[in-house]
C-alpha cells in the first residue's frame, strides 16, 4: 500500500511525511504548489481539491515497489464549503483508483452532517468508505505559526480564551495517530477527540515559556472584538481573524481525553517539551 497526504503544507501534512518517512511507509505529498511543497526526499505532485482534473496526478505516480495509493489523509483546506470537492475527490479515488480508507482532520467540535468537513464525515459513511475522522483541539504548534511575532517581539500572548483550560496537543502527535488510522488492520471507522497530555490555562502557558525562554512572558486577555482587530493587524482576513477569536472564546477543554496516548502507545508531547525543542523560534 501507499498513502497520499493532502495539504503538503499544513502543520500535521509536514509531520506525518517525516514520519511516514522514517517508517519507510511508501507516500506521495499532494499540494497546490505541487513538487514545490517538496521537502528532500520527499515527492510531492500537483493536487488541488478545486480542480478535479488534478485527482487522477497523485495515482500516476510510480512508487519504488510498484505500490498503489490505497489510503488518503485528508485535512480541511481554506475553501468556503470544502465538502463538495472533498466528497467529489473521495467517490473519484474509490470507483477510479481503489482506495479503500480515509482519515479525516477535522476541527475539535466538528460533528458529523455539520457544514464544511461534517458533510466529508457523512459522505464517508453513506458511501461504505474505512475511515477515521480526528477532532484536535487547540494545536500547541500554532505558538510557531499567527502567535509567534508578538510572543518574540513583545514577549506577550494575545487571546480572548479568558481562563479558559486547553489540552494543546502537538501536530507530531496529530500525524501519529492519522498513521495508526492509515495502516492499521482494521478499520476504526469511528471519530477521535484529539488531546494533548495536559489541561493548561494560558496564563500557564505563559509562565512556561517565561521559564523556558528566561523572560517574562505575559497573557493579555482581550474581548473577542479586540482579538480580532489583533489578528487583522497582523495580516489575517477578517473573516478568518472573527472565526479564529470566536473559537478561542466559545472551544476549550474541560477534561482530557487519552485516546491519542491509548492508539499511538507513544508519550505526548508536552507543552514545556514543545517550547524547550522550538525555543530557539522566540529568542
Amino acid at each position: 500500500m501507499a498513502i497520499l497526504v493532502t495539504g503538503g503544507g499544513g502543520m500535521t501534512s509536514k509531520a506525518m511525511a517525516i514520519q511516514l518517512k522514517a517508517a519507510g511507509i511508501p507516500f506521495l505529498v499532494g499540494s497546490t504548489r505541487g513538487a514545490n511543497a517538496s521537502a528532500p526526499g520527499i515527492d510531492a505532485v500537483k493536487f488541488d481539491w478545486t480542480d478535479a482534473s488534478t485527482f487522477s496526478l497523485p495515482f500516476q505516480h510510480s512508487f519504488p515497489n510498484g505500490e498503489k495509493i490505497t489510503a488518503v489523509y485528508i485535512v480541511l483546506g481554506p475553501l468556503a464549503d470544502p465538502g463538495p470537492a472533498i466528497n467529489a475527490f473521495v467517490d473519484y479515488a474509490m470507483k477510479e483508483q481503489g482506495v479503500k480508507r480515509f482519515v479525516v482532520c477535522a476541527g475539535g467540535s466538528t460533528k458529523k452532517g455539520d457544514p464544511r468537513i461534517g458533510t466529508v464525515w457523512a459522505h464517508l459513511e453513506d458511501v461504505g468508505a474505512e475511515y477515521l475522522v480526528l477532532r484536535p483541539t487547540w494545536f500547541i504548534d500554532n505558538y510557531l505559526a499567527w502567535f509567534l511575532p508578538p510572543l518574540k517581539n513583545e514577549s506577550k500572548i494575545y487571546t480572548c480564551s479568558g481562563d479558559a483550560t486547553m489540552a494543546f496537543v502537538s501536530a507530531e502527535d496529530i500525524a501519529a495517530l492519522a498513521i495508526k488510522g492509515l495502516t492499521s488492520e482494521k478499520p476504526f471507522n469511528c471519530d477521535f477527540a484529539v488531546h494533548g497530555p495536559e489541561l493548561v490555562t494560558h496564563d500557564q502557558l505563559a509562565e512556561k515559556f517565561s521559564k523556558i525562554l528566561g523572560r517574562k512572558v505575559e497573557h493579555v486577555k482581550l474581548t473577542e472584538e479586540q482579538r480580532v482587530a489583533k489578528m487583522m493587524e497582523i495580516g489575517f482576513p477578517a473573516e478568518a481573524s472573527k472565526f479564529a477569536a470566536y473559537m478561542e472564546a466559545n472551544v476549550w477543554d474541560k477534561e482530557w481525553d487519552d485516546t491519542t496516548a491509548k492508539v499511538t502507545g507513544k508519550k505526548l508531547v508536552t507543552c514545556d517539551e514543545f517550547i524547550e525543542k522550538n525555543k530557539a523560534a522566540w529568542l
